[in-house]
């Protein structure tokens, strides 16, 4: 073959070579621009910050062209322009803020790209006087020089070249070709052009009479192909992503299942610490705090993603993190503004039927200190009394100023106690701001409680899902949900059926906290832990949540080179929630079947989900009172229709004719938005 006196040589796609979608850098440097100068700039989406930068990419372009160029556009300006759409340059170093977006991405482009396998072999074919590299692209020809060194590419192979960008003109309209004929004074037979485009590199330059080449290697074309389409398709690049992490980890020997189960859920649990993370900037919490048991588990994998985020992006300063040792027990007396019917409608709108020494329990108040009490309006302590507030004898200890003085100091021991405690974490009466806190769901009872306690803090919480609110919300509260939120919308409303088995697979061996007391001078919680009911965090909960925190670890690095949030993921962790509560998973199903679960605040105690109603307790329910108040309980502690379906050791007739029953249950529910 004779010898050229010009090649020149596409960039993009035949030298170089990217591991994902172009605009997951830009996207990459919006999620820096939000996490970094939020404080600055106040825009709550990742996407609108890389929306308001493609826009003004493309007013650049227009300026250029009606200039007479192509549409080219700088990263430099397309940078300083963002940067100062949001920051006022007069009380900020715009200029640097914007040369430290540009080095970012940079730095994440030289991460992604690699050199074409084949590019040097091929090259080789098509020899001549002088090598080029010809880019329609947004940075300048110096910056190309630098990643394609990188990438590694031998500068005695291409040296120097030329970037759309510098000139203003590119190859798509042709105008670049034209100032490099003009420059190197050729004619075209001299010239011989190589790239992937088909009408760039291909077309264009051979209307010219250049010598165009198409290089199209068909492997790493279809490897592209791949790579790109998950930029539209969000649910594929989550499941490729995790498919990723579970490929790495299988290469392990003796992987436990329940490990790999952990792993395969990470994709809701990354989701949903992506949620936290943007909703504690966009609310602009000073810290996050995240309530027991599950938060024990969720700030553990939250940790993980801070982590990484703070050690890949230098000087960023995120909300700060605690643990909050709270529950429903402990908040809820202290929370009360008095003694009422009307305020013990909080607690009556979520168990419409409870005993008066349940309430007690409720109230974390001991029962033989309100014997008299109960004695004098004759209330049977254990008597389960459906619409309490309706209740003559209820009514008329309400009524009793006596009860009513002795219940409240009780009330306000509690509470002194509890702020004792929350003072340690930085909540005061006179602290004035706004804080995050973080639960599993489902209606924010604990969140309310602690709102009630401190009006002058604003608390948004997050959680995986939301029932509908069936209590007023304090003024000073705001909730989000990862998943679903029946508040807003009627989504998956099925996950909210069968939420036991999510708070088991997040729960901790900690204990439930029933209270507060003083030790060596400090307040500390007081747990109440359950051995049986930790056999099933032992069992089975422990090794999933491992395989999670291990999936936190690769996954976390996907969300800075991918500018992940959790829009992109939630799709995905959705169907991952789905498959969790369908009963198919043995050992998930086993655990929970085996679960003694806490229910003391409503319910009064511990339910066994082990014991279940037989056949023939279920059908004699319909007349005697004992079997259907067993049976009432049972669906109130265990509303997993799909679990009992797959359980073993049941006959088919007693577990389907209950999962009926539990549907049946669960229908009423929906239909009547009553727990």
């Amino acid at each position: 073959m004779n010898k050229f006196k010009l090649k020149t040589v596409d960039v993009w796609d035949t030298i170089l070579r990217r591991n994902c979608h172009p605009d997951f850098i830009k996207r990459s440097t919006a999620y820096y621009f939000f996490l970094k100068y939020h404080k600055n700039h106040n825009i709550d989406s990742v996407d609108q910050l890389f929306a308001k930068r493609v826009e003004i990419e493309h007013a650049i372009g227009q300026e250029n062209k009606a200039l007479g160029y192509d549409d080219e556009y700088l990263i430099q300006d397309v940078m300083q322009q963002w940067v100062e759409n949001y920051i006022s340059a007069e009380q900020h170093d715009t200029a640097a803020i914007s040369n430290e977006l540009y080095t970012w991405e940079m730095e994440q482009e030289k991460k992604t790209i690699y050199l074409d396998p084949g590019i040097k072999d091929f090259l080789a074919q098509y020899p001549a006087d002088t090598t080029l590299f010809l880019s329609d692209f947004y940075t300048s020809a110096d910056d190309l020089k630098k990643l394609l060194h990188s990438a590694g590419m031998d500068t005695s192979i291409i040296a120097d070249g030329i970037s759309s960008v510098d000139e203003r003109l590119n190859k798509r309209s042709g105008q670049l070709f034209d100032f490099v004929q003009k420059k190197y004074q050729l004619s075209p037979a001299d010239w011989v052009h190589i790239g992937d485009n088909e009408w760039s590199d291909v077309k264009i330059p051979a209307a010219k009479g250049i010598n165009s080449i198409r290089y199209l290697p068909t492997e790493q074309h279809q490897l592209r192909e791949q790579k790109e389409s998950l930029w539209h398709n969000n649910e594929a690049l989550t499941e490729t992503l995790i498919n990723k992490i579970i490929q790495e980890h299988a290469k392990s020997e003796n992987l436990p299942v329940d490990f790999l189960l952990g792993l395969k859920t990470t994709p809701l649990i990354a989701g949903f610490c992506l949620k936290i993370l943007e909703q504690a900037i966009s609310s602009n919490s000073e810290k996050i705090l995240f309530f027991t048991r599950e938060g024990e588990f969720f700030i553990k994998a939250f940790d993980v993603l801070s982590n990484h985020l703070k050690t890949s992006i230098s000087d960023t300063k995120l909300p700060e993190i605690d643990i909050l040792e709270v529950s429903r027990l402990a908040t809820f007396a202290p929370s009360l503004q008095e003694i009422s019917l009307k305020e013990m409608m909080r607690v009556w709108n979520l168990y419409s039927t409870q005993s008066i020494n349940a309430l007690f329990k409720t109230l974390n108040v001991d029962t033989t200190e309100f014997q008299s009490f109960i004695d004098k309006y004759e209330i049977p302590a254990d008597e389960q009394i459906q619409y309490p507030w309706q209740d003559s004898r209820v009514q008329q200890l309400f009524d009793d100023a006596s009860f009513k003085e002795k219940l409240w100091q009780h009330v306000l021991q509690q509470r002194a106690l509890l702020k004792r405690y929350f003072a340690t974490k930085g909540l005061r009466d006179d602290v004035d701001a706004k804080v995050c806190v973080v639960d599993v769901g489902w209606r924010g009872t604990i969140h309310d409680n602690i709102a009630l306690l401190y009006p002058n803090i604003h608390f948004t919480g997050v959680y995986l899902g939301l029932q509908k609110f069936l209590n007023d919300q304090p003024s000073n509260t705001s909730k989000v949900a990862f998943g679903p939120d029946l508040n807003h919308q009627l989504e998956y409303p099925h996950f909210l059926d069968s939420v036991a088995p999510i708070e088991m697979i997040t729960n901790s061996p900690s204990g439930s906290v029933t209270g507060y007391e003083e030790e060596n001078g400090k307040l500390v919680a007081i747990r109440n832990v359950n051995s049986d009911e930790n056999n099933a965090w032992h069992n089975f909960t422990r090794t999933f949540q491992e395989g999670i925190l291990a999936g936190m670890e690769s996954f976390s690095a996907a969300v800075l080179s991918h500018g992940l949030t959790h829009v992109q993921v939630r799709s995905y962790a959705l169907k991952v929630w789905d498959v969790l509560i369908s009963g198919n998973n043995k050992s998930l199903t086993d655990a929970f079947n085996n679960l003694n679960h806490n229910e003391t605040f409503g319910l009064g105690g511990y339910i066994k989900k082990s014991h279940v109603p037989s056949t023939c307790e279920i059908l004699s329910a319909l007349w005697n009172s004992e079997h259907r108040k067993n049976l009432i309980s049972f669906i109130k502690a265990n509303q997993w229709s799909d679990g009992i379906r797959n359980r073993d050791n049941l006959s088919w007739l007693n577990k389907n004719i209950l999962a009926l029953t539990i549907d049946l249950a669960v229908f009423y529910k929906r239909k009547f938005h009553r727990k």
